[in-house]
Order: C-alpha cells, then structure tokens, then sequence
C-alpha cells in the first residue's frame, strides 16, 4: 500500500507542477473592475454553467474556495467566506452551504469575489470573501428536491425537501422543510493478541445502524425603524441506533453493544442594520438556542454487562453590536463588542454487572460568559494595495460546579491580527497574515467517561486554560484561462497550552481504592506547518471542451512532547498528508456536467497514557453526472466507492513507557458502494 501511495503523490505533484508552468506561461488577463480588489461574476457568466442555486454559483468562481466556517461558541470568529447581501446570516444550526442552497440562481444579481476588506466588508481574517447579492424582487419562488441512496448492502435511505421563498417590495420570507432516514450495514473482523503472538481474541464483526432527522427552517427580511431586519428561526430534530454483533471464535461467545440517542434543537436569530448620519452603519445581533440530548448504551461480553445512560441540556445567548464608519480617505474602521453566554449541564450514570459506579465529573454544570470586543482599520494606499489591523479582546469567566469539583476561572487575551494583501498584476493575489487567537475548550473536558472494555475511566478537570496560537500564512492565488486557478499557502503555527491527557489517583465515592483517571490538563507548547497547493486547470486548449482538471495536495508537519513519555511526537489525530485529484465537463449542448474524484484516505494516530491507536483507509472514487433539461429541472445521480479501514489499538498496563503491552488489537473492514439518485423541480 506504501508504494501506491508513493505513486499517487507523485502523480498529484507532476500534476500540479505542470498546471502551474502552463498557467504562467498563457494566462488569460483577467477584466479589473472599478475596484481591483472586487471581482464582479454576473449571471452570465455562470449561464453556460446552468446553475439552479447560488451554491452552484459559488463552486464555479475560480480560485475561491468555500469555507462555511466554525461551530465555535458565540459568532466571532466562526464566519465562514460567504456574505448575503454584505452580511452574515445570524444562525448556528442552519450551514452556510444550505443557506446558499435556498438562494435561487434566477435571484442572484451578481457575485463579487472581495480582496483587502474593499467595499468596506468585514473580511473577518479572510483572504478572499465572496458576496451574494440579489435581487430585490425576485416574485414567488421555491423547490421540491426528492432523493435516495443504496448502499451495497442493500439498504436504502431516502430523503424529501421542499423549500419557498417570496420576495418583494423590499421584503423577503422563505421556509423550507427536510426530511431524511437512512440505514447502514457493514462488517469486519478483530483479532486481538499477546505480546508473545497468542491470540486472546478473534472475532467476526456486523453493525446495523438507523437514523431519522428532520429540520425546519423561516427567514423573514424587510424595513423595520429606518432600517432592515433579518429575522431567522429553526427547529431540528435527530435520532439514531446502533447495534453490533461480534461472534467469538476465540474465546467462544458474542459480544453485543446496542446504542440509542435523540437530539432535539431550537434557535432563532435577529439582526438588523440601519444607516446613521455621517455615513456610519450600526449592526445589532441577537440569537438564542437550546439544545437537549439523551443517551443509552451497552456493552455486554462473555465476562462482563455495561451500561451508560446520559442527558445534557445546553444553551446559547449572544448579543453583538457594530459600528462600521464612513470611509476616510484612504481608511476605513469598524468597531463593535459581542457577549455570549454558554451553559450545558451533563448527567451520566454508569453500571458495571448491574452495579453503578460512580466517577467524579458524571453530574456537571458548565457555564462560559465571554465578551470580546474588536476595532478594525483598513488602509488602503493605493490601488492593489491594502493593509487590515485588528485588535481584539476577550475576556471570559468559565465556572465548573457538580461531582467532579468546583472551580472558577477567568481568562483574558489580546489578539491582534495584520492582513496584507496585494494585487501586483490582473490575476495574481498575494496576502501575508499575522494573528493571534485564542482556542475553545471543550465542555467534554468537563465531564467523566468509561471505557469498560479496557478498564480505563477518565475524570472532568474544572481548571483548565484554552490553547493559544499565534498564526503566520502566507498566500499566493492566480486566476487565469477564466476557470482555471492556482493557490499555494503556507501556514505556521505556534500551540500554547496544548490540552493533552495524563493520568491521576484517587478514590472516588463509593469505592473499595484507588482508581487512575485519564484527566485532561494543559501541558505544554507545540509547532505546526500547513503547505496547501491546488489547482484548477481548463482543457479547451487541449481538446477537451468544457474540461477542467484539479488536483490538490496538503502536507502537515507538527510537533509537541508527550506529557507521558516526554518525546517529542506530533500531534494527537492529525494526519501528514493528503491529497485529491479530479476531473470534470460542462456539456452546454446535451445540458448535462459530470465528473469524476479520488482522494487519499485517512492515515492519523492518537496517543493517550495507556494507549496508542491508529486508524487508515485507502484512497476513496467518486464520480456524478448531472441532467438540467431546462431551468427548472434536475436530476443527478452519483457513485461512491470506498476502500476498507484498519484500525490497530495497543492497551499498557501502565502508562507509557514504562506500562508493559497487555495486548495489541486490529480490526479490518472491507470498502463500501454507495449509489445515490436526486430530483430537484423548482417553481
């Protein structure tokens, strides 16, 4: 496998290299626009295209690269690339791909493609943001979208949309619904041995999996006190089960774990905007969202029966304001604050031989409240030329109360950020960022767990610090041939208060000794570098009309020490590299788009104080072939084709290195096929 691996990276890199020299050497010049650093894309650029949706319209514009951004807490810092009419949806649950989804390509006016914060537009750190705007009487729109997959096991999951927009006189109000099931099988194998090579466990694997969801989404737009207000609100609803079988052909016997959960979901977000003398704007957000989550799971073995149940509430209330100013000269400044309370509380009783056990960290309230308030200045000295600075602050005070210990901490960062970006001819975009951000800690961190497989529990840790990053990048983007891009960035990061895990004793409640915990801390620094290279290349020129080939690679090098062994590795999960390759035509005549991708599969390894695990796939194929006989109608089909995984676990008796290896476990499962069929009729 190394070696198809080794060929595949080269083949991507000869592509690549070879994409690049013909860009450099016959690219076409692209059209500047009255601002160099916005890029208008009409709807007629996108005709020959048929797009049904503004996403559609998005994955055409070359050189950019959709970014639907971040589920970190609060909205700071988590936007994604993409703006609707100059902004940013309030919304958490609703993704920025299915917004863009619901956008009617007939409603788009045009595109722009901003660089530098032109416009005024709040580029949030971005290199390159795109914004949709519509128009402004689009009259009564809507889709009904059907669809459904087999898997190659025979099971089918189908799924139903239906979505309606009406827009006019300035106001705009759109609803959607979606609703979708499925079900999955697959198999595999375990074997797990000594050191010595004898085998302790050898087993034949079947899991079944079910799952139901459905979501519904309103966005009202329209004037409201000399403004505009942007009120949105969704509910959604997931449930799933999990079974598996595990026949024991050493020892003899089953092993069975069976897995239930329902999540239930509501939010609603306000935002409204409105002109103020002297040219300035104010923004105020507001947005609310609770969430509530239930669990049940066994284990059960020859030697041992195990059960879990938990519940969670959570919530979410954001307010933000913002200032953006009239331009100065050459400067352009925006001001704003936002504050955020976060909150979840935890319950989890575990059973052992129908015996409870009690871990601290199983009874958990959390809350976060955090502020953080920003000043941005945009200097724009000339043409092709733009420098953005940012300084923001956050402050917040995180409290941990329940089983597992009560703590109180307050947190505060500064975090600059300077954003270069420079324009040298038509086509080509350089940009050079420095900043500073500060990390999110998981709520998880909080609460206990139980792995009665392995007998390894861990405990909730009350007192920790977020990591901190200080980020360089460089990025070089060339756009060229009309469809044809090239973007190479490069990315180092410096990591403090790396959270990893070491083990701690104590006797809980309740129990007979000691017990060692995994407990999560803060120790120490780490590194990392990001090179990411893609291209897009067009094959007009080469005979093939309507041809693009892309191909894109990534390598990740990080480093930290283990807080067990005191090596230096790299970090936990993250994997080296990776890479794809792609090709793809537009048919104009016969109204049809196909294409064809493989990407390399998974390859990471995970490190804990008594275990290592790894996990790998093989690379995975995908091809998919769209008919739009007319405006209003589409019918795609798609094929998908995955390598099998292996998985190999080591279990320590101690903590590493000085724990000796109680067994080492691989798990093998083979690759699955998965074909899939969608109708879209729009009215």
């Amino acid at each position: 496998m190394a070696g198809t691996r080794g060929r595949w990276r080269l083949l991507g890199a000869s592509i690549l290299a070879s994409s690049a020299l013909v860009a450099d050497a016959a690219a076409a010049q692209t059209p500047a626009a009255a601002d160099p650093n916005i890029t208008p894309y009409a709807p007629a650029y996108f005709i020959e295209y048929r797009p049904v949706t503004a996403l559609d319209m998005i994955g055409r514009i070359p050189g950019f690269q959709f970014d639907g951004g971040t589920s970190a807490r609060g909205f700071a810092g988590t936007a994604g690339n993409v703006l609707i009419d100059g902004e940013r949806p309030p919304t958490r649950s609703d993704a920025l791909s299915t917004v863009l989804s619901r956008i009617p390509a007939s409603q788009v006016l045009r595109i722009d493609i901003v660089r530098a914060g032109a416009g005024g537009i709040d580029m949030q750190g971005k290199a390159v943001v795109a914004n949709v705007i519509r128009r402004p009487d689009g009259g009564v729109t809507g889709a009904v979208s059907a669809n459904a997959s087999l898997s190659d096991s025979g099971r089918v999951s189908p799924g139903f949309s239906i979505q309606t927009q009406r827009q006019r006189d300035g106001r705009s109000l759109d609803g959607a619904f979606q609703l979708n099931m499925g079900e999955s099988e697959n198999g595999g194998s375990r074997v797990r041995t000594a050191p010595d090579g004898q085998v302790l466990l050898q087993a034949q694997s079947r899991n079944e999996n079910e799952h139901q969801s459905a979501q519904a989404t309103t966005v009202y737009e329209g004037p409201l006190a000399g403004g505009r207000i942007r009120a949105n609100a969704l509910i959604s609803w997931n449930t799933g089960s999990f079974e598996g079988f595990d026949t024991l052909f050493v020892p003899t016997g089953e092993e069975r774990s069976t897995g239930d959960n329902d999540n239930l979901k509501g939010e609603a977000g306000l935002r409204w905007t409105r002109s103020l003398p002297r040219g300035m704007t104010l923004e105020l957000v507001g947005f609310q969202q609770l969430v509530r989550s239930n669990g049940d799971f066994t284990y059960n073995t020859p030697v041992f029966t195990s059960d879990t149940l938990s519940e969670s509430k959570s919530g979410e209330s954001i307010a933000s304001a913002a200032l953006k100013f009239a331009p100065m000269g050459r400067w352009n400044f925006e001001t704003g604050s936002e504050i955020a309370l976060n909150w979840v509380e935890s319950r989890s009783a575990f059973g052992f031989n129908a015996s409870p056990v009690l871990l601290p960290g199983d009874d958990t309230r959390v809350e976060e409240l955090r502020s953080e308030t920003f000043a941005t200045g945009v200097w724009a000295p000339r043409a092709g030329l733009s420098v953005e600075t940012t300084l923001r602050y956050e402050a917040s005070r995180i409290t941990a109360t329940g089983s597992g210990g009560e703590a109180e901490t307050q947190l505060s960062f500064l975090k600059p950020r300077l954003n270069l970006a420079w324009t040298p001819a038509p086509g080509h975009q350089v940009n050079f960022k420095i900043e500073r951000n500060a990390d999110q800690l998981s709520f998880g961190a909080f609460t206990a767990s139980a792995s009665f497989n392995t007998g390894i529990f861990g405990r909730g840790n009350p007192d920790l610090r977020p990591a901190q990053v200080w980020l360089a990048q460089a990025r070089y983007e060339r756009v060229y041939d009309r469809q044809g891009s090239f973007v190479a960035e490069l990315t180092h990061e410096l990591i403090n208060d790396v959270l990893g895990q070491v083990i701690v004793t104590e006797t809980p409640p309740g129990a007979p000794g000691p017990i060692a915990f995994n407990i999560t801390r803060n120790v120490g620094d780490a590194t990392r570098d990001t090179l990411k290279l893609s291209n897009r290349q067009p094959l007009d020129r080469f005979g093939m009309t309507g041809g693009i080939l892309s191909a894109s690679l990534q390598w990740r090098r990080s480093q930290t020490e283990d807080p067990v062994t005191f090596v230096d590795r790299r970090l936990s999960g993250e994997q080296p590299f990776s890479w794809s390759l792609g090709l793809s035509q537009n048919l104009v005549v016969q109204r049809i788009s196909w294409n064809v991708n493989v990407s390399s599969g998974i390859e990471v390894a995970s490190f804990a104080p008594r275990t290592l695990s790894g996990f790998s796939t093989g690379p995975s194929f995908h091809a998919g072939v769209t008919y739009r006989p007319d405006a209003r109608l589409s019918i795609s089909g798609s094929l998908f084709i995955s390598d099998g995984f292996d998985s190999d676990f080591t279990l320590f008796d101690a903590p590493r290195p000085a724990g000796a290896i109680l067994y080492e476990e691989r798990s093998t499962s083979p690759g699955q096929i998965q074909a899939s069929i969608s109708v879209r009729r729009a009215f």
